[in-house]
């Protein structure tokens, strides 16, 4: 303690017998207490507030990592269209792309093939023959569209009283085993049966 001119020194904040240490002596004892039996578990401490959750909508979509495909939901495939015994009044012909290039279809898309035993003009496709393959059958000269070229589109009489059509002179079937646009099951079958290039040859790639 300083001693000032005059009279005795002021204590200062450090000294024990400043106004700051009195006031803090009753206090603290307490708050010692206060600390003991927080620890112990004796005094209850406010908790924490509960959050309410509320659930989070989500979309199909929202989640990169799954695959929301449904592989039943593809629309399923028209069934392919053979040759039952009644005339085709509106026969058409065109020409589809395949691995094995471009070859004659029906308008509906439906694979056209060539029977390499026929002669030209002549089906020697007959009785079970035909129950495997249908002919391609209209009653007038079938329309044409694509790369076809009608000056190669011809008819022969048909067993049913209807023409069955030929190309480059020959005649042409369906295969009964394609089951869908654009099916070239047929191909190559026996080593006799090819579909057919716009230029009228059989093309004989990919077959059995």
């Amino acid at each position: 303690m300083r001693e000032t001119v005059g009279g005795p020194a002021r204590p200062t904040v450090h000294d024990p017998r400043h106004a700051v240490f009195r006031s803090l002596r009753p206090s603290l004892p307490l708050l010692l207490v206060g600390l003991l039996l927080a620890a112990c578990g004796l005094i209850d401490t406010p908790e924490a507030e509960e959050v309410e959750e509320f659930p989070i909508e989500t979309t199909p979509g929202d989640d990169p990592f799954v695959d929301e495909t449904d592989p039943e939901g593809a629309e399923p495939l028209d069934e392919p269209h053979v040759f039952d015994g009644e005339d085709l009044t509106d026969a058409t012909m065109t020409t589809r792309s395949s691995p094995l290039g471009e070859h004659l279809v029906d308008g509906d898309g439906r694979t056209l093939y060539v029977f390499t035993l026929d002669l030209p003009g002549e089906r020697t496709c007959t009785d079970e023959c035909l129950e495997t393959w249908p002919v391609f059958s209209t009653d007038d000269v079938p329309t044409v569209d694509g790369e076809v070229r009608q000056d190669l589109v011809g008819t022969i009489p048909g067993d049913d009283g209807g023409e069955q059509v030929t190309y480059n002179d020959q005649p042409l079937y369906y295969y009964i085993g394609d089951e869908a646009v654009g099916d070239l099951a047929g191909q190559g079958v026996g080593g006799e049966w090819f579909i057919v290039s716009p230029g009228g040859q059989p093309i004989v790639e990919g077959q059995d």
